[in-house]
């Protein structure tokens, strides 16, 4: 695999019932197995090519998994070294594979969370040496959503040429980057489409906000989405509506499409598709874009679903 390798996944139809076509982006299939390949491949070379960070330099991250392996093997393909910040508790192939490329794990306490490690990354990177260490911040940089404008583009060429004028995407909030990045170049080239973001119900900032509601962080098994804050990578004005999901049905709903399919996706896969599904209830002779994002690899070893850190109030 090499750098090149990275986008232009295949946008394949999953399901047609009532009338109602759903199409995924195949975001698993890019080196690493995950879509944070896009979000840091952009980053990092669009910092490189304004002169913040060079080869050489050491580049810090906070992630709960996808986010680490994808930074560390893209920063082992440029000649970085790579520090990843993550909470206690993630899955063991997500660990292995980030030390795997040659980076550097720092576990922080379960009770921190992403926010703690974060803290951590900054801390770590303020009393490096000066100008050697560069904390990349994925959540707080808006290089985050702009990464995933070519994967929005990429998106209504692949519709294009099928003759499919979508009328929702359907996408789980995490950082919001994917979302945001994807929903602005579709509601740009698609002025009906209505965009759905999901949050996991034990820790939805975003639908505490649109419902004027307040707003607690509780544990959950969706690894990659409820950290617990809104960055700002998550656009509010570009979600029309936010819909909820449960962590243990989003897990069946994974194991039952591998099952059914044969393509081997991720938890929060499963999730968008428990509202895709929602949707096919709701309506007739609708076209829905979503994104799988991630691959079933990387959580065998909590295959039950069960994160016994993270168990859900």
């Amino acid at each position: 695999m090499k750098l090149g390798d990275i986008g232009d996944t295949p946008l394949v139809e999953v399901k047609s019932d009532s009338g109602n076509r759903v199409f995924s982006k195949c975001e698993f299939m890019n080196p690493s197995g995950s879509h944070k390949d896009r979000t840091y491949l952009s980053i990092i070379t669009k910092l490189e090519a304004s002169g913040v960070i060079q080869p050489g330099m050491i580049l810090v991250d906070s992630s709960t998994g996808n986010g680490g392996a994808a930074l560390a093997w893209i920063g082992r393909e440029k000649g970085y070294s790579i520090r990843i910040f993550m909470p206690e508790g993630m899955t063991q192939e997500r660990k292995a594979q980030i030390l795997s490329y040659g980076a550097q794990i720092t576990e922080i306490p379960k009770e921190e969370f992403l926010a703690g490690a974060a803290t951590m990354a900054q801390k770590f990177s303020s009393e490096a040496l000066e100008g050697n260490t560069y904390f990349l911040d994925q959540s707080n940089t808006l290089l985050n959503k702009e990464a995933w404008h070519g994967c929005g583009e990429e998106i209504v060429n692949a519709l294009k040429k099928m003759n499919v004028i979508p009328d929702f995407f359907i996408c789980s909030i995490g950082t919001g980057g994917t979302f945001s990045g994807i929903a602005e170049v579709l509601k740009r080239e698609y002025k009906e489409i209505k965009a759905i973001g999901i949050e996991v119900k034990s820790s939805a900032p975003l639908y505490a906000m649109k419902k004027n509601t307040a707003f607690k962080h509780r544990p959950h098994n969706l690894m990659g989405l409820g950290a617990g804050v809104l960055s700002i990578n998550t656009i509010p004005e570009l979600v029309d509506e936010v819909r909820l999901v449960d962590g243990a049905r989003s897990w069946q709903r994974m194991k039952q499409f591998i099952v059914d399919s044969g393509i081997q996706i991720g938890p929060t896969c499963g999730a968008n598709l428990l509202v895709c599904d929602e949707i096919i209830r709701e309506c007739n002779n609708q076209n829905i874009v979503t994104l799988f994002f991630d691959s079933a690899w990387k959580y065998r070893s909590r295959w039950d679903g069960i994160y016994p850190e993270y168990r859900e109030d």
